[in-house]
């Protein structure tokens, strides 16, 4: 179970979205509403805008939830009156516990995608014409999710879930999450370095280094798939170097400089002729130019 915040300015296009039950698509049902008049679509954002209108400078007063669920809960939500009970049940008590309460909101159901999900639309102006606070809404939102998933019994997707919609994302978004799936499966299958660099090779997945220039020492990790790169502790915090040297309890230079392990393409930075780094040839080079530097002369006084 996750919930998008969303912050939106106009009432009336949302509602259509939310409640557009005229869709043969999304025939989207309306599961829970409070303070609102329901005859049509426009009656309930006109509710919206009249108790919005006693917080005429708050720009966003509109607040768009979509609360989606695993494919694998599609059982729990089957579509008749005990699914829809359900999802209302579990998006009412999100709310509950997100502190949004005496204010105005609907929930509307829609059946156009494999996961069941809802709509939640509310008002931040509440009833008494205070703002609700959205203080760290989204962590506190998440840590919520967590503790509704385990408290109704719902499926918890692994941190390396497979499951993700990929048809959803954007072309780039896709191959990053593709590359992030490949080397999640490469940590898991492997107990050291020297088969997490075999594991990424079968995966055609390719692992560059990043070292300080001063110490030569290995500071980070990026990998490659095709023409996408991205460094790995932007895939996921598993896959940063601090956090794969205590998974494999060894640091990467302690690797790369034993002389019976083989070369790689996974290595970064220039090579001697025998394919290791040459950190003495690197030093030399390095105090070569610090003393070829211009230094300016003490001013005497």
């Amino acid at each position: 179970m996750i919930a998008k915040i969303m912050n939106r300015v106009d009432f009336g296009g949302l509602v259509n979205y939310a409640h557009n039950d005229k869709s043969q698509t999304k025939r989207a049902n309306l599961l829970a509403h409070e303070g609102v008049c329901i005859t049509d679509n426009k009656t309930i954002a006109d509710s919206f805008y009249v108790q919005a209108a006693m917080r005429p400078n708050r720009k966003k007063p509109v607040k768009h939830i979509a609360l989606s669920f695993s494919p694998r809960d599609a059982e729990r939500f089957p579509d008749n009156e005990e699914g829809d009970a359900l999802m209302a049940e579990i998006a009412k008590e999100w709310l509950k516990r997100m502190g949004i309460v005496n204010t105005q909101f609907i929930i509307a159901r829609h059946h156009d995608t494999k996961h069941p999900h809802c709509h939640i639309v509310y008002n931040i102006v509440d009833n008494d014409g205070n703002v609700l606070s959205d203080r760290n809404e989204r962590y506190r939102s998440a840590r919520i999710c967590r503790a509704l998933t385990e408290d109704y019994g719902l499926y918890i997707a692994r941190k390396n879930s497979k499951e993700q919609n990929l048809n959803r994302l954007r072309p780039q978004q896709m191959k990053k999450a593709q590359l992030k799936t490949a080397v999640l499966d490469a940590r898991q299958t492997s107990n050291n370095w020297e088969s997490f660099i075999a594991e990424l090779s079968k995966r055609h997945i390719g692992m560059q280094t990043t070292s300080n220039k001063l110490t030569d020492k290995v500071v980070g990790l990026s990998f490659s798939l095709d023409e996408t790169h991205s460094a790995g502790s932007r895939l996921d915090s598993s896959l940063s170097y601090s956090n794969l040297c205590i998974f494999f309890g060894q640091a990467l230079e302690e690797l790369i400089f034993q002389p019976h392990v083989q070369a790689t393409e996974c290595g970064g930075g220039p090579t001697n002729s025998q394919g290791w780094r040459d950190k003495d040839e690197d030093k030399d080079k390095w105090k070569l130019q610090q003393q070829t530097k211009y230094k300016p002369s003490k001013r005497r006084r």
